[in-house]
């Protein structure tokens, strides 16, 4: 299959380290301990390597040979640590380098699984892993276009292979061609981070098509995991009245639900004649879609108020006035502005609804997603309700944290796990080998080079505070390995750079801001950064 290397962040040039058997398009060979850099020069490839130039013209693959024995047989790119395992084809795209690796299937899947599932989750769930990421690149192949997927979560991440992640590789070969079908083609295998309780529908998250074994349904698995993603804020129960002790915004829709049944009750409708004294309940409601259960629109609350009716004049209430010179008259004199009563409390709650996305979702800071696709539940205690959004992703297929709490807390395997998530598939081997060219004639080679030391991973900063309910640990990602991240001073562009955040540094985000800007820390340094080059954590 292939790959485009999007992860790279290529512009105008690359740098390839040789740690295994390449030739190129048959003109030249290289040994292990090679060093090579391709540039773009008016317009076509330019191949360097120890002082000989070599005009490639508007494209060069380097084709990788057999190797002897159990020595690495692969490329790192970037001078990062990671191993790319296959052919590497180099072409110009839109005017900047485009890199895509042409690799074994299960040599690919080897970089895939530890970057989508942490390594250290049970090697059942890995394999469960390992074999809907295996179907999902088959069903996925485009042998019509210049490659099939991406390195990025538009497909499946890859990274490359990392020895140290010993499961992951473990998982992929104790699971090799295996796959999963329905009705004797490959199974459409979506995976997500954590649904939040609910699978979703691959109709729902994207309108496209009805897949029988994608559609809503509970998951405990993932709901019990405590390590799913969940972002949650709290409501008191009893109010001040003035709502002083629950966020404003909220409070602002509540009186405004009140004042507009208040009118049609006779109560005053001024904000200052109105006491929101308790929530007597939170309830999630309306569904989104079809389904009865999953994603809902509406967040309803029921309030305990009190109120001011005007006072009834008294009809008894005469005026007895003598106008001198004339005969005595009576009239009844009412007064000019209406008198109201002390605030009455109604006996009956006043149901009030919000709009979960945008309104709830915003004002309580519950976002995790950027589409409105959370799970909302309430969870009620002595003294408070607590809204909490749950599901990381889009909810359709596997729940990796659900996949890790039936491995890990009820002992079920790779085949329960798959067959939960997309019942009525059957699983089928299929054959996933590749042969390579044979070894390279050694009169063919280049003359080798020193034997190169991989590039080690930049020191990380530590990052050991533990986050608040409302802060979240992430990762810096969205960076190639051998790139780094502006930290900024201030939420802008435009601000001094405080330092560069390496590929992989943990950072304690301590304030999500507008723009997409997060204010985040180490236990050396905090700044800004943009949100879009992090990830959060695996727990």
């Amino acid at each position: 299959m292939r790959v485009n290397l999007t992860n790279l962040a290529l512009h105008d040039r690359i740098h390839i380290g040789v740690y295994g058997n390449y030739s190129i398009d048959s003109r030249m060979g290289f040994q292990r301990g090679s060093e090579i850099t391709v540039g773009i020069d008016a317009g076509s490839l330019t191949l360097y390597y120890e002082g000989m130039v070599l005009k490639a013209g508007p494209s060069v693959t380097l084709v990788r040979h057999q190797s002897v024995g159990q020595e690495e047989n692969g490329l790192r790119l970037q001078r990062g640590f990671n191993l790319y395992t296959g052919d590497l084809a180099l072409d110009i795209y839109g005017g900047q380098l485009r890199a895509i690796l042409t690799i074994p299937v299960e040599e690919y899947l080897m970089g895939v699984v530890p970057y989508e599932m942490a390594d250290d989750f049970p090697l059942e769930a890995l394999k469960a892993q390992a074999i809907a990421a295996r179907t999902y690149t088959l069903a996925h192949l485009k042998p019509l276009e210049d490659f099939d997927l991406v390195d990025n979560t538009n497909d499946q991440v890859y990274r490359g292979l990392e020895p140290s992640k010993k499961n992951a590789v473990k998982a992929v070969m104790e699971t090799k061609g295996v796959c999963c079908v329905y009705q004797g083609t490959l199974a459409q295998c979506y995976y997500t981070a954590s649904n939040g309780g609910y699978t979703e529908s691959a109709f729902n998250a994207w309108g496209r098509e009805s897949i029988p074994y994608l559609f809503v349904q509970k998951d405990p698995y993932d709901l019990e995991n405590p390590l799913s993603e969940i972002r949650q804020a709290e409501l008191p129960k009893t109010l001040d009245g003035h709502g002083i002790n629950l966020n404003q915004q909220l409070f602002q829709i509540l009186l405004l639900g009140v004042q507009k049944q208040f009118d049609t009750m006779g109560f005053n409708t001024e904000p200052e004649n109105i006491r929101i004294l308790k929530i007597t309940s939170v309830t999630p409601h309306t569904p989104k879609y079809s389904e009865n259960e999953g994603v809902m629109r509406m967040l309803g609350f029921e309030l305990q108020v009190a109120g001011r009716k005007p006072i009834e004049p008294d009809a008894d209430a005469e005026v007895s006035l003598e106008i001198q010179n004339n005969p005595p008259v009576n009239k009844t004199e009412f007064p000019d502005e209406v008198q109201w009563s002390d605030f009455l409390t109604l006996q009956q709650p006043v149901r009030v609804d919000c709009s979960i996305f945008p309104d709830v979702e915003r004002m309580l800071n519950l976002s995790i997603n950027r589409t409105p696709n959370e799970i909302v539940r309430v969870i009620e205690t002595d003294h408070s309700f607590q809204v909490a959004f749950t599901r990381y992703g889009h909810g359709v297929g596997l729940s990796q944290r659900g996949a890790e709490w039936m491995a890990k807390q009820y002992g079920k395997d790779h085949r329960q796990i798959l067959q939960f998530y997309y019942p009525g598939t059957e699983l089928k081997m299929y054959d996933t080998s590749a042969l390579l060219p044979p070894a390279m004639n050694t009169d063919f080679l280049a003359t080798p080079g020193p034997i190169p030391t991989p590039t080690p991973r930049p020191t990380l900063m530590p990052q050991s505070d533990i986050p608040a309910d409302n802060q979240q640990i992430v990762i810096v990602t969205g960076v190639a390995p051998n790139s780094s991240l502006n930290l900024r001073a201030i939420p802008s562009l435009s601000s001094e750079v405080l330092m560069r955040l390496f590929y992989g540094q943990e950072l304690l985000v301590i304030e999500k801001l507008q723009d997409g800007w997060l204010h985040v820390k180490t236990d050396v340094v905090q700044g800004y950064v943009k949100e879009e080059f992090v990830s959060r954590k695996p727990r």
